[in-house]
């Protein structure tokens, strides 16, 4: 299996090598093109010069070298032929004479053309055809000037070929080396730049659910992305320390809050048991029997919905639902029970507020923080103001008792978390209650935020979406 060093080096020498092809190319068609071009102006020239030695003898065309330089009139070096209309060869000098007339460039020759062709030897040639005009004035039928044959002129471009091998070898050699370079320059700066992933990875490895609270992630001092990955690693792992040390507080509490009604329980049994008592004492020790029990059905009870709610199972039915009403029932239920103690509810609601949400997670809620305001307020008053507008509904629930101290503030949802330990058996009060409307409104799609009131007391606000009916 290749690494991810091996496959960026190998996508990086492939890159480089397309490059390098296709830029070599370039250069090379662009250099053998200019050479070309010069090699065929040259032959232009002869071609030219040979059509000041041709001379119309019977109407045809005769090549007629200057009989002081015979061989020589058109370089020593020079092919020179000429041919008729059809492409037969009428006269010649050099070895290019007798090659055979490749016909299917004459007809585009009229203005001159360069083409490539194979020697009597097979040597490749350069040739430039140059068409011989009959004296001005005389046209064929269609307007064109007439034709009377072709000079063509022709070279071994030797000096090209030598070039274009030394290009060749100069590529067999230098692109292999140019790749075993590139090559191992990519594999040190990968494995530079990687690294400091491989700490990673043995950093993560090494972590347990015993470590995450302390260990975390080397950060490379580089401004890269793997600095980046390694501070959202890091990131994470402290979510994960404060899931698990959550996590581990939880179990202890729900372990206290659970052992405390089984020892009850179990304290009142063997007292009951130790000894023959009257009926009345058999009573008195089931009723106490009976009330840890209850009170941890509901810790039980609270710890499932708790876990539901937490996990998203919890199982939601969105119907409109006026919360004004369902405001106005839970105080009026709890204000029956408080009869006893100087605390006054109070509600502050329009007639109507319809929003469409989960009516029993919503009640849970409302209830949750009434009994909590209750249950800090020794004496005073709890007020509820229920306020809608088009985009959100607010419930404000407030009381004047101590309120929370601003170290306590970000803790005030955890679960089993008391502002005042004190209230540990009081109404039941567990822990449970805020941490389960916490989890509940973000269900619903609402927030929940708890402060302090300038004159004093804690206000809860419980915001909603607007979704009316």
């Amino acid at each position: 299996m290749l690494t991810l060093r091996n496959r960026l080096v190998l996508v990086n020498l492939l890159v480089f090598l397309i490059t390098l092809i296709v830029l070599t190319g370039v250069i090379t068609n662009q250099i053998l093109g200019h050479l070309y071009e010069q090699l065929d102006r040259e032959l232009a020239q002869v071609a030219g010069h040979a059509l000041g030695h041709v001379a119309l003898i019977d109407g045809r065309p005769r090549l007629m070298p200057d009989p002081d330089q015979g061989e020589d009139t058109f370089g020593p070096d020079s092919f020179v032929r000429l041919l008729d209309t059809q492409g037969a060869i009428l006269a010649g000098q050099g070895d290019y004479a007798g090659v055979d007339v490749a016909r299917r460039n004459l007809p585009v020759a009229e203005q001159g053309v360069a083409f490539n062709q194979r020697g009597a030897d097979g040597a490749p040639l350069r040739v430039f055809t140059q068409p011989i005009y009959a004296a001005a004035g005389q046209f064929q039928d269609g307007g064109s000037r007439i034709v009377l044959g072709y000079v063509q002129a022709a070279a071994r471009p030797e000096e090209i070929l030598e070039i274009t091998e030394q290009i060749r070898r100069s590529l067999l050699i230098g692109i292999p080396l140019a790749l075993l370079i590139a090559g191992l320059a990519g594999l040190y700066a990968s494995r530079r730049a990687l690294q400091s992933l491989t700490l990673m990875t043995q950093s993560a490895a090494a972590i347990s659910a015993d470590s995450v609270v302390e260990q975390r992630l080397p950060v490379p001092r580089a401004k890269d992305e793997v600095q980046a990955l390694a501070q959202s690693f890091n990131a994470t792992l402290e979510r994960l320390a404060a899931a698990f040390i959550r996590q581990r507080r939880f179990t202890a509490d729900a372990s206290h809050e659970l052992r405390t009604p089984v020892t009850a329980i179990l304290g009142q049994a063997e007292l009951a048991l130790s000894r023959p008592r009257s009926p009345r004492a058999y009573q008195e020790s089931l009723r106490r029997i009976q009330d840890e029990a209850e009170r941890m059905q509901r810790l039980i009870g609270r710890l499932l919905a708790l876990a539901r709610a937490e996990s998203g199972r919890q199982i939601l039915d969105f119907e409109p639902t006026d919360v004004a009403i369902l405001v106005r029932t839970l105080t009026e239920t709890l204000a029956s029970q408080l009869e006893d103690q100087d605390v006054e509810l109070r509600v502050a609601a329009p007639p109507a507020a319809v929003i469409t949400t989960d009516a029993d997670s919503l009640t849970q809620i409302v209830l949750n923080l009434l009994e909590n305001a209750i249950a800090y307020t020794r004496q005073g008053q709890v007020e509820v103001a229920v306020k809608q507008t088009a985009e959100a509904l607010t419930i404000q629930i407030s009381d004047t008792g101590p309120g929370i101290s601003p170290d306590i503030l970000p803790l005030i949802f955890e679960p089993f978390y008391r502002a005042d330990p004190s209230r540990r058996q009081e109404r039941g009060h567990v822990g449970l209650g805020l941490a389960l409307s916490y989890e509940l409104t973000h269900l619903l799609g609402g927030a929940i935020e708890a402060d302090n009131r300038l004159q004093g007391g804690a206000v809860f606000t419980l915001t909603l979406p607007g979704r009316s009916m």
